[in-house]
């Protein structure tokens, strides 16, 4: 596991996703920063110093600071991986030894008047998502493509508390005890993955439910940052990205496979979302 001092927060320096080609493999590096993988599809083989880690979907690894680095295997399939680079001030951190956790062990000392409450938050650095929707949520608030339009001196600020909520969550994911609200949030991502290719009508998420629509609002926006509508909105294209990276499927087909049947209506929510056309961004991607 590794040891971090809270506050302050680590430091979100940037993030991306490739997709790593079948008979390749990872860099052969020693890196000055914290290097955080999570594989969405696949499976990647890397080596830290003397240790192996085969990282399946759903898993992720955190690399050290200036420790080797490689990927020592070839990819067996197309790979899709997220990765976020980060520090942590002073270098301030230790590798301790796994171990069975709650918020006792993290919570060290009570606020003051004058000082803020202490925490040691012990994140494990290689894991399986337990609530992987909600986790994939942050990774991908993180990675979303820049908006020429829409880029504000406030981008990289709002990135920065997207990330400390996602190492919070990453803490939350060690205790392994979601709260009442992830349960409610979970429920209603699967439903609407259940039925994103439906017209979405937030009676009947209610109904399938049984809570009332306002506090399903209130239990996504807290979890994930979303509305049940732009839930489903992030779910259709989000699939609509692979299909148009992973398929040579017409920008009309791909359009209907997510559940929008006009391909002009999905085209131009594709380009306000992601800041690029489909075609856009299938080339860019696949630097075509």
């Amino acid at each position: 596991m590794i040891a971090l001092p809270i506050p302050p927060f680590p430091t979100f320096i940037t993030g991306g996703q490739y997709f790593a080609q079948k008979g390749t493999r990872h860099f052969h590096r020693t890196f000055p920063v914290f290097d955080l993988l999570y594989v969405r599809k696949g499976m990647l083989f890397l080596q830290e110093e003397n240790r192996q880690y085969d990282i399946g979907p759903g898993q992720y690894l955190i690399l050290v600071p200036d420790t080797e680095h490689k990927g020592y295997r070839d990819c067996e399939e197309e790979t899709d991986v997220i990765w976020l680079h980060f520090t942590v001030p002073l270098h301030n951190h230790l590798i301790v030894k796994d171990q069975a956790i709650d918020w006792s062990y993290v919570y060290k000392k009570e606020a003051t008047f004058t000082e803020p409450a202490e925490y040691s938050f012990l994140i494990p650095q290689f894991g399986q998502l337990k609530r992987k929707d909600i986790m994939e949520q942050h990774l991908q608030q993180l990675i979303q493509t820049d908006k020429e339009q829409d880029h504000s001196p406030d981008d990289y600020l709002q990135k920065q508390l997207a990330f400390s909520e996602l190492f919070i969550q990453l803490q939350r994911e060690a205790f392994s005890i979601p709260t009442a609200t992830e349960k409610v949030c979970e429920k209603a991502m699967k439903y609407i993955q259940d039925y994103f290719q439906s017209p979405f009508k937030m009676k009947k998420l209610s109904e399938e439910l049984m809570f009332h629509p306002d506090y399903i609002t209130r239990c996504m926006q807290k979890t994930i940052g979303m509305t049940p509508v732009q839930y489903v909105t992030y779910y259709r294209l989000n699939l609509a990205k692979r299909m148009l990276v992973q398929s040579d499927e017409k920008v009309a087909t791909i359009a209907k496979e997510v559940g929008i049947d006009d391909v002009t209506y999905f085209s131009k929510l594709f380009k306000k979302e992601e800041g690029l056309t489909p075609l856009e961004y299938r080339r860019l991607v696949r630097r075509e």
